[in-house]
């Protein structure tokens, strides 16, 4: 009787834990069959789905015989337990369980740490990361301080690898909009699996050239990390008592007048190339108020003191290197706050000589209504992005939102979103001041056109002269298909379709003739809205070149010399270059020295593009083209039409003449 009793008792006492369970476990498989099919869109469905469950678990309770079986089965187990349940067994099972926890804490990174000895560390997440040329040394910075993170996080094992490239924002805009097109590939290079531009107006931009192509915008997330405000730095040696104090206080329209009124050189990035130069023109113009005339004024002073210094038509980066080599006028220059604290800390240039001189360190002008570069991460989503690659996009969105990341941002000169305090190098320290406050937001999209428009408007005219060599070697084959000479010629044909009424044009080809030296002219200097001989003038030199037969050598140093003398003899008011495309050693026997005296002080900048055999480490192309306020160019035969277009893109004026 005492058994059959306690067996009651037993059941009867499990009766409430049974009860509970079937109605759990039936109201369970009930929500798992309706959230199968999808999750509630609403509140209201929500609580049909709960309520349902919870009805159909109490009618579970009343199926025939389960309860009754389930009561008696479990009120055998209750008795067992009471009977196992006691000290000794107790100690005996808690010892087990803390010595599995134990071996849970322990056992798998033993496991992972002979791993890592025998194998070494696991293959990282690659990552293909797209930025500008001016961000290109610091997101490199902020790459490595992001794989270290991982790697500290990961016992030496980085989860990830970042590959950082560069294009320039226009390029890179047309590229994401278009969907990563061939021409991109080829330029730029792979598909980038997160783009870091300089602003977001570039992202906007990318938008409007996706409605363009017609094609899915390939954005996946973006998210703004940090911002940097338009300065203007003025060098230590030429910054008056009377403004040192108010450098905060002045309004940019304020600023602009006493820049006139002190007859400062001021230097700007090119627009053209630069998402600083764009933005601090913008700024300046819409701040100041500036008509077509102000504009033209403004463009004036920046043309003469680039000019006066022999400053390149770049970016930040390239500028302020130039500047550090020498700068005998002390220009000021607009940029960005980020540009000046990396000049003042002797970083970008590739030098290792530490920070300028006292004197040249810059300081920070903040008119009270600048604007910031507001720097986004943006996520691209293509089909064939790997899934490693996303979720190591993914932690690093999170990683640079994190107090770590912040810290490399401000490592990089960035500020990160406010409440986040700064310290070196966003000090005085670097020309900066850590507690300035500004608009984070960038200019309208309507503002940032409108600049755009009255910017191709103010600008000066370029009068170019472009020299083709069309020696023997010009006959060698580029693709396999078509010679050097041809490929050349389509590249110049595609580069005058930038060419607008007011510029000037000049096609010349070297050597004159068969014996290898001297020049001729295809079509002269001249207006490009002007006919040569009754023939449109970009039409007469394609035809030209199309009666060109390449023999003989290569008088390059006599074809520069001769050139710029040419291309000198144009209106102040213009932007005089000189481009010359060779692919072989100068055989004119011409002193390189001789020839850089020449151009020097003739106002005429002289680019090269060296293909094939030539170099321009030979025959000094880059002092020459460096001092003038050129560059040289080592480049592939199939990059000639792209770098003829971005050069003339940046040396002719005013809008192209077809409206391209």
């Amino acid at each position: 009787m005492a058994g059959a009793g306690d067996d009651g008792n037993g059941r009867e006492s499990a009766r409430p834990l049974v009860s509970i369970l079937v109605a759990l476990f039936t109201g369970a498989g009930i929500a798992l069959q309706q959230l199968s099919t999808g999750q509630p869109a609403s509140f209201a469905r929500w609580a049909m789905l709960i309520g349902g469950s919870i009805i159909g678990g109490l009618g579970g309770l009343f199926a025939a015989g389960l309860f009754e079986s389930l009561l008696h089965w479990s009120g055998d187990v209750l008795q067992k337990l009471r009977t196992l349940l006691r000290p000794r067994v107790l100690a005996f099972v808690g010892g087990l369980c803390l010595t599995a926890l134990a071996a849970g804490y322990v056992v798998p990174p033993a496991i992972d740490f002979t791993q890592r000895w025998w194998r070494g560390c696991e293959r990282p997440a690659a990552v293909r990361v797209l930025t500008s040329p001016e961000q290109l040394d610091a997101v490199r910075g902020l790459a490595d301080a992001y794989e270290s993170a991982t790697a500290a996080a990961n016992h030496g094992c980085p989860t990830a690898e970042l590959y950082v490239y560069a294009a320039r924002p226009d390029d890179a805009r047309e590229a994401v909009g278009s969907g990563w097109s061939n021409d991109a590939l080829r330029q730029i290079g792979p598909r980038p699996d997160v783009w870091l531009p300089d602003s977001t107006a570039d992202v906007d931009a990318a938008r409007d050239a996706a409605a363009r192509f017609a094609v899915p915008v390939p954005i996946a997330e973006q998210r703004v990390i940090a911002a940097s405000p338009v300065v203007l730095g003025v060098p230590v040696a030429a910054l008056p008592d009377d403004l040192a104090q108010r450098r905060e206080e002045l309004s940019w329209k304020q600023l602009w007048a006493e820049v006139e009124r002190r007859g400062w050189d001021v230097l700007r990035p090119d627009p053209g190339v630069s998402g600083a130069g764009a933005l601090a023109t913008t700024v300046l113009y819409d701040r100041t108020h500036a008509d077509a005339p102000a504009a033209r004024a403004i463009e004036q002073r920046i043309e003469r003191s680039l000019d006066a210094g022999g400053f390149p038509l770049g970016d930040s980066t390239e500028l302020l290197c130039r500047k550090r080599a020498g700068d005998p006028h002390k220009a000021a220059v607009l940029t960005t706050e980020q540009a000046l604290v990396r000049f003042n800390q002797g970083l970008g240039c590739g030098l290792d000589e530490g920070p300028p001189d006292a004197e040249q360190t810059l300081v920070a002008f903040y008119p009270g209504d600048t604007v910031g570069a507001d720097h986004p991460i943006v996520r691209l989503g293509w089909d064939t992005t790997a899934a490693p690659a996303t979720a190591a996009v993914k932690d690093l969105e999170g990683w640079l939102g994190r107090d770590e990341g912040k810290r490399a941002l401000v490592r990089a000169a960035l500020r990160p979103p406010p409440l986040f305090d700064v310290a070196d190098p966003l000090t005085e320290r670097f020309g900066a001041h850590a507690g300035v406050v500004f608009e984070r937001r960038p200019p309208s999209p309507d503002t940032v056109r409108t600049t755009r428009q009255r910017y191709s408007q103010a600008r000066r005219p370029g009068r170019i002269l472009l020299a083709l060599d069309v020696s023997g070697s010009m006959q060698t084959l580029a693709d396999g298909r078509r010679t050097r000479f041809q490929v050349a010629s389509a590249g110049v044909g595609r580069a005058l379709e930038l060419m607008s009424g007011r510029d000037e044009f000049g096609l010349r080809v070297f050597p004159a003739d068969g014996r290898g030296s001297g020049a001729r002219d295809i079509v002269p200097l001249g207006r490009a809205d002007v006919a040569v001989s009754g023939v449109p003038r970009a039409k007469a030199a394609v035809d030209g070149l199309g009666q060109v037969r390449p023999a003989g050598g290569t008088p390059l140093l006599q074809t520069i010399g001769d050139g710029v003398d040419t291309a000198a003899k144009g209106l102040d008011e213009q932007i005089a270059g000189l481009v010359v495309l060779t692919d072989g050693n100068d055989t004119s026997g011409l002193d390189p020295g001789s020839v850089d005296a020449v151009v020097r002080g003739k106002g005429v900048r002289v680019f090269v593009i060296a293909i094939g055999e030539a170099s321009c480490g030979a025959f000094g192309l880059k002092d020459i083209t460096a001092h003038s306020g050129g560059a040289c160019y080592d480049a592939a035969t199939g990059s000639i039409g792209d770098i003829l277009r971005d050069l003339f893109g940046l040396l002719w004026g005013g809008e192209p003449a077809n409206g391209g």
